[in-house]
């Protein structure tokens, strides 16, 4: 029997919700002194440009969308919501696809 477990097994792990509740900040459960080296090594690979910053979507050169607010029926938002990632951008196409058959 092979026991050898490959590194794509080892690091993709996928948590159960009730595994993902259990989880702790870490700075609940590590040494300060040891959270401290962490971070601070944390940032000196960053600045060193050896490990890329906290990825954070900065403000769109040319907007292709606009920030609006609409109320919709709740059973509408919880169809899309229902289909999972990506539901408000679901609701855009169905929008686009009736904004077309207008012209």
């Amino acid at each position: 029997m092979n026991n050898i477990v490959s590194d794509n097994e080892r690091f993709n792990l996928e948590f159960t919700d009730e595994e993902l509740d259990k989880f702790k900040p870490i700075e609940d459960v590590m040494p300060q002194n040891l959270l401290n080296a962490l971070l601070t090594h944390q940032a000196d690979m960053e600045n060193q440009g050896l490990m890329p910053r906290k990825l954070t979507r900065g403000k769109q050169k040319y907007p292709t969308k606009q920030l609006v607010t609409i109320r919709l029926s709740a059973d509408v938002v919880e169809k899309f919501r229902a289909g999972g990632k990506g539901w408000q951008t679901r609701i855009n196409e169905v929008l686009r696809q009736y904004v077309a058959q207008l012209k």
